[in-house]
């Protein structure tokens, strides 16, 4: 009887289990944006409940990531420096404001703003200058910071004066905070739903238009691969075992 091809037995059984575990984490994937989309969903007529009490749960190590809150923004001493983020929305390049929003009381002294789209720069590769009124009473979503881009820098070179991020992670926080003279940061993002006074030129999109969520067709798509991979093993083995 002939021997089984080990060198080829060994690269296919490895490729089975990579691509079963494609497919699983797939299915863990399709769980957990299940879980985010009814969420965001949730939120949407969820009452926002004050900043300063939700920061004090987070303090104490709860996840209020997508809480909806309201924040009465203390006037700064001076004007904070404005910060942008590069985004993409409706096919388009775009550039999100950054602003720090003070806070009269809680476990932290400030949170940083998404306040929205600047439309005067909307299809833009780089923001220009611009003059920003402060933030008043925001309502909004908190949000995480996002990890370190894994390939480049996540700032971008200044522009006009002011500091551009391809992503906001939590040492990007921390630097916007000391640009503003802010000791103790809050480690979330405050994402704008409204503002009062609004600030003219800024849309607010703080929740995600449309969330795509394609997990169990990619799951189906590596399991259907590794039962193709195994038929195909299992046909060319047979016909070795068979000879000539």
């Amino acid at each position: 009887m002939k021997r089984l091809p080990s060198g080829l037995t060994i690269a296919a059984a490895l490729c089975f289990v990579v691509l079963v575990g494609l497919g699983v984490w797939q299915l863990k994937r399709l769980a957990w944006k299940q879980d985010l989309i009814a969420r965001v969903e949730a939120l949407r007529h969820a009452p926002a409940r004050p900043v300063e009490t939700v920061l004090a749960q987070a303090a104490q190590g709860r996840d209020v990531e997508y809480q909806r809150v309201v924040a009465a923004c203390v006037p700064a001493p001076s004007p904070s420096p404005a910060a942008y983020r590069y985004a993409v929305r409706d096919g388009q390049v775009g550039w999100r404001l950054l602003t720090q929003c003070r806070l009269g009381g809680g476990p932290y002294d400030a949170i940083l703003l998404d306040r929205g789209l600047v439309t005067r720069f909307a299809g833009a590769m780089a923001p220009g200058a611009a003059a920003y009124p402060e933030p008043g009473i925001v309502i909004g979503v908190l949000r995480a910071p996002g990890g370190r881009p894994r390939l480049g820098p996540g700032e971008a070179p200044t522009v006009g004066g002011s500091r551009v991020f391809r992503v906001i992670d939590r040492g990007a926080l921390d630097s916007l905070a000391h640009d503003a003279g802010v000791s103790r940061p809050a480690p979330l993002i405050l994402a704008t739903e409204s503002e009062i006074p609004g600030a003219p030129g800024v849309v607010p999109a703080a929740l995600p238009q449309d969330i795509p969520n394609n997990h169990l067709v990619y799951a189906l798509t590596w399991f259907a691969l590794a039962a193709v991979m195994v038929w195909f093993y299992g046909a060319l083995l047979l016909r070795r075992l068979k000879g000539p």
